[in-house]
């Protein structure tokens, strides 16, 4: 997550957040997460990893976990960091904090452990051989008893490729490379092999707005190129997957789990 294209992996989700409608209906569904698990309310201590600039994490604490009152952010990019570190000031400014800037994968932990821990949008930048042992670290070193992991991903079906991924297929940018995506059954597989317990899956589909002028939508491709793709081959690529269409179908996952 250190390396040159994953630090400039935020430049799309502000394109995204910009375009479409992704925040407003993960705050929709948290409405059902509060439903179903009242104990959020007794949550005192959250970390996140991977944190970014907390685009939706923070939405989730500050909707979800009303009497927190320590959160720790783990997250290796300096800017983002920095970007995060503002958002928290001025959103949760009682809240005691813990910045680290480092990758999930080399943070030990804190010295007690977490009632809440969100990996949104993390799972999909940890190599795969690592993942088993970050997964085993959580269970033992970071959630207490009793406590719930929040996953937040975005599934890819390679045997029925979305638009999306079958746009960045055509540009040499296959899916499975860029992003390293992991789907609902492959967490829940991942989770329940370290001791947690699935408990809660819910999908959210959202829609993200390519009218023209659309040079920002174009420039996400440009980006996870590492800027060998200029804005025409996108163009071209572009016309010929997505046509005249007005708006991307985009899906997350979110499922919680409980350690016993």
């Amino acid at each position: 997550m250190a390396s040159p294209a994953a630090s400039s992996r935020f430049t799309p989700w502000e394109t995204i957040d910009r375009r479409s409608n992704r925040r407003e209906l993960f705050v929709r569904s948290l409405n059902q997460i509060n439903s179903a698990f009242p104990q959020l309310t007794s949550v005192k201590s959250c970390a996140m990893l991977a944190s970014g600039r907390g685009y939706l994490d923070l939405e989730f604490v500050c909707r979800c976990l009303p009497n927190v009152e320590k959160l720790t952010a783990v997250e290796p990019d300096a800017d983002e960091m920095a970007a995060f570190k503002i958002r928290v000031a001025e959103l949760l400014p009682n809240v005691s904090t813990d910045f680290c800037q480092e990758t999930a994968q080399s943070w030990e932990g804190s010295d007690q452990p977490f009632d809440a821990l969100l990996l949104f949008h993390c799972l999909c930048y940890i190599p795969q051989l690592e993942r088993p042992a970050l997964l085993k670290k959580v269970a033992d070193n970071v959630v207490a008893n009793g406590g719930l992991v929040f996953v937040l991903t975005s599934p890819c079906d390679l045997m029925n490729p979305s638009m999306c991924t079958t746009l960045m297929d055509r540009l040499g940018l296959p899916s499975f490379n860029v992003y390293d995506f992991v789907d609902g059954v492959q967490v829940c597989d991942m989770m329940t092999s370290v001791g947690f317990s699935a408990c809660y899956q819910l999908p959210i589909e959202y829609q993200c707005d390519v009218a023209e002028p659309n040079d920002d939508v174009m420039s996400i491709f440009t980006v996870l190129s590492g800027d060998r793709l200029s804005l025409e081959k996108v163009r071209a690529a572009f016309r010929e997957v997505i046509g005249n269409g007005k708006a991307i179908q985009h899906e997350m996952w979110l499922g919680v789990f409980e350690k016993p």
